[in-house]
């Protein structure tokens, strides 16, 4: 494995040798690590966009870029003789068959968490990425009738663990997906990514952001997500995350409703009516995001939820609804506290549940533990302030 790494952190027939040696670091993961002194700005890895140094979609065909991507991993591993030197050494280096990434990926743990999963916006997503699998390989098998869903999901599993999302921010190409041969064996950080990566539509570069000493590992951001994007899809939850978050509402009139049933006015109250439909016209008004349609339109539309963010910051729209609502930024602090502690009690309540559903449906102990420190985490955000 030694020597197939090695592989992958050279270029051009093995010319060009990047400053990059594969270890384990200390949380015992396996990433890179500079072999000399870099300097801010210098390059640390690059590659064309070929077929001779990634895997790439077609934005010219029909099929999703996840399809596409799925299915030139699995020809690849199917045929490594045939492939460059660089190639091989990538496939051989992937995890192996039957080994999935992240929760959503897991046959075992979408069943245990379909029916017990107490996290309404975390389980819908699981369960939307586990109906894509199923429907993609009806698609995939129809063409290739050797092709085995363990196959089929191992392939997702590294398609959406690995890929780059490669844009022209201007439009001038269409947006592409890829696997970088040695990009991926980068680890993520969330406050500290001391690599950059590029592109123009050629070439894949990734930059030292400032200088890194030898030993240290080069690390990248995979996005300023929160803990359940890590968890279901890259299969593990970063630490620390300052962007990790709990959905305290899905929207304004939620809130409010929730808190005309806490102060137990009458939910047909027509002042109470009145005044909610106000505020949360105000909100929507304030708070609006711009999103792309179905069409690829841009629409204002209200924000997805109401948050409680890391270290206890409380979503300023939240804030602002409950003290329109309240007339008093003291009440307004003391509902939300109130909502918090609720949504503790209510995890705490079905912690045994999804505990028995799990042992029962034998996910992997690592996937347990997964989801074990997803909620403790959940938790202990919610104590900022409960």
């Amino acid at each position: 494995m030694g020597d197939v790494l090695e592989e992958i952190a050279r270029a051009d027939g093995g010319a060009v040798a990047y400053p990059i040696v594969v270890g384990t670091n200390a949380h015992g993961v396996r990433g890179a690590f500079a072999t000399r002194d870099v300097a801010k700005g210098e390059t640390v890895l690059e590659r064309g966009l070929d077929g001779a140094n990634a895997v790439m979609d077609d934005p010219r065909e029909d099929a999703r870029w996840s399809r596409q991507l799925g299915r030139r991993l699995i020809r690849l591993t199917r045929d490594v003789s045939s492939l460059s030197s660089l190639m091989r050494a990538y496939v051989e280096c992937l995890p192996k068959e039957r080994e999935t990434i992240g929760l959503a990926n897991d046959e075992a743990s979408v069943e245990a968490l379909r029916a017990t999963w107490d996290d309404k916006n975390a389980k819908e997503e699981m369960l939307t990425f586990a109906k894509q699998i199923e429907s993609s390989f009806a698609l995939e098998s129809a063409m290739d009738d050797t092709l085995t869903m363990d196959e089929w999901r191992w392939a997702m599993a590294m398609v959406h663990s690995r890929t780059f999302r490669i844009e022209d921010e201007y439009g001038r190409r269409p947006t592409r997906r890829a696997m970088i041969p040695g990009a991926d064996l980068l680890n993520h950080s969330s406050v500290d990514a001391n690599c950059d990566w590029s592109s123009n539509g050629e070439t894949f570069v990734i930059s030292a952001v400032r200088d890194i000493k030898a030993g240290e590992e080069f690390t990248l951001s995979y996005g300023s997500q929160c803990d359940r994007h890590f968890m279901l899809f890259y299969g593990f939850v970063p630490e620390p995350n300052p962007h990790n978050k709990v959905r305290l509402f899905s929207d304004g009139k939620h809130a409010l409703d929730w808190y005309q049933a806490l102060c137990g006015v009458d939910e047909l109250d027509d002042v109470w009516d009145r005044e909610k439909k106000r505020i949360v016209a105000t909100f929507e008004k304030k708070y609006c995001v711009y999103r792309p349609d179905k069409n690829g339109l841009r629409r204002c539309v209200a924000p997805d939820g109401l948050f409680l963010g890391a270290q206890g910051v409380v979503d300023e729209a939240l804030i602002m609804l409950l003290n329109e609502m309240s007339g008093d930024e003291d009440m307004a602090i003391a509902a939300i506290r109130a909502r918090a502690a609720e949504v503790i009690d209510f995890m705490e309540s079905t912690t045994d549940r999804i505990e028995q559903a799990l042992r029962d449906r034998k996910v992997s102990p690592y996937n347990v533990s997964l989801m074990k420190t997803f909620r403790e985490r959940k938790v202990a955000l919610l104590r900022h302030v409960a």
